[in-house]
């Protein structure tokens, strides 16, 4: 009897410290309610596919989903070595099935009810030369594949009804999936740690644009490794920004809808720009690419930016893709 009571009470004082210690998901650091309401979480090792939302100092698990990855293990490096990338992406497109086999014809049926593009190669990807594509969240004709774990060509695959129920939560250009071998879970203290680091390094570039002070500014950039697609290297950027810094008009530059994704080997930052001045005015979503220098401070490697409507519409889960 006293065997039992001891063991009872020691299972109490490690449930109390389990509770007392909040473990949360290294990858997902900051959700808004516009870029990152809902956000999908792969870890390949388990082959389970994680749903969170928005929860507002943290992120909220809604459900967990069995899942199948690339027939092979590790990251995904070239074309056709059917292997499924790990990375932080976009879902930015829906695929429905008549669509599918329009394209593809009858081998289409193995993608099932539908499929939803993510952004692989990412900016990260193309920069270390990795190749392929085609990469897609979908599910499957044969419901059975599920419990192979490996048994995709690089794609992350659910079963019909899963799938369906995880589409209510998607919002095109506007879901990450971030995709791991591993998930790692942090204390809360070591989490909120991540997080100030990257938000303030994120505030300290926004600061010093919204004040014209260049030094600053430009200090947020990896003078390394960072490229333009447009521009070109690091100092070819810097050369061109001190040329718009220069001009004598007063911008007024608002960013709002922060999230924050990270992996192992760098961060992204989501949010919206609202630019307002005598030569531009325009509103978008910015996405920053963020790399620790040798310092271990934050630095932008790589930024995209693309032009959008400003709506504050409330997402709401709702049966969008799949109307059946």
């Amino acid at each position: 009897m006293k065997r039992v009571m001891s063991l009872t009470l020691i299972l109490t004082f490690f449930i109390g410290i389990a509770s007392a210690n909040e473990f949360l998901p290294s990858n997902i650091l900051m959700m808004d309610d516009k870029y990152a309401h809902h956000v999908i979480l792969v870890e390949k090792a388990t082959h389970q596919l994680h749903l969170f939302q928005n929860g507002g100092s943290s992120p909220v698990l809604v459900k967990t989903f069995n899942t199948a990855t690339g027939k092979f293990k590790g990251d995904k490096v070239m074309n056709g070595d059917h292997k499924t990338p790990e990375g932080i992406y976009t879902i930015y497109e829906f695929l429905s099935q008549q669509e599918l086999l329009k394209r593809h014809g009858k081998y289409a049926e193995i993608y099932g009810s539908g499929a939803f593009p993510m952004d692989y190669p990412n900016f990260i990807d193309q920069r270390e030369g990795k190749t392929g594509g085609g990469i897609w969240l979908h599910s499957t004709d044969d419901d059975s594949r599920i419990s192979k774990g490996l048994d995709s060509r690089g794609c992350v695959v659910l079963q019909n009804a899963d799938l369906k129920e995880v589409s209510q939560y998607i919002e095109l250009e506007h879901t990450p999936i971030i995709v791991v071998q591993d998930v790692l879970y942090l204390s809360k203290k070591t989490w909120e740690r991540n997080r100030k680091e990257i938000s303030e390094a994120v505030s300290k570039w926004a600061r010093a644009w919204q004040t014209k002070d260049f030094e600053t500014y430009i200090s947020s950039y990896d003078p390394l490794h960072f490229y333009d697609k447009s521009k070109g290297n690091y100092q070819s950027y810097k050369t061109y920004k001190k040329a718009v810094f220069s001009r004598p008009d007063s911008p007024s530059i608002k960013v709002d809808f922060i999230s924050i994704m990270s992996n192992q080997e760098y961060a992204v930052v989501h949010l919206q720009q609202d630019y307002r001045s005598t030569v531009i005015n325009d509103i978008g979503k910015k996405t920053l690419y963020l790399k620790k220098d040798a310092n271990y401070d934050w630095k932008i490697v790589g930024e995209l930016w693309s032009k959008t409507s400003h709506s504050n519409n409330a997402f709401k889960p709702a049966k969008r893709f799949f109307k059946d």
